[in-house]
């Protein structure tokens, strides 16, 4: 039995990107790049191993949240090669180039109020 069975309806619309609305698709790729952008020009002027290594991760990363957790490589990184105070302003920087890009996360359960017995 074959589950995911390809016909050319189904390849065009996912070269059309018909399954997402094109114009928010459009803002969010475009905040996606622009941090991409900004964390692989921080390490413009680097060489070695870890920076070629930090370089390739940063390239494929597959979405804004994975951009957002390799802050924290980037910054070691960064520490390593130019210390710790230039690190973290170029990492305080970037994360401001995130708001708005990540999902909204879950706010923590509230205890219901309960009615005071007299």
């Amino acid at each position: 039995m074959r589950w995911n069975k390809p016909n050319l309806r189904n390849n065009l619309h996912d070269l059309l990107g018909r399954d997402k609305p094109s114009s928010t698709a459009w803002v969010r790729d475009q905040g996606l790049e622009d941090v991409r952008r900004s964390m692989l020009q921080s390490l413009v002027g680097t060489t070695g191993c870890e920076v070629a290594r930090m370089n390739m991760r940063l390239r494929y990363a597959a979405d804004i949240e994975a951009l957002w957790y390799l802050r924290i490589d980037l910054q070691k990184t960064l520490q390593l090669l130019r210390g710790d105070a230039s690190a973290q302003r170029t990492i305080d920087e970037i994360t401001v180039l995130f708001q708005g890009q990540l999902p909204r996360s879950p706010r923590p359960a509230q205890a219901p109020h309960l009615p005071r017995v007299h």
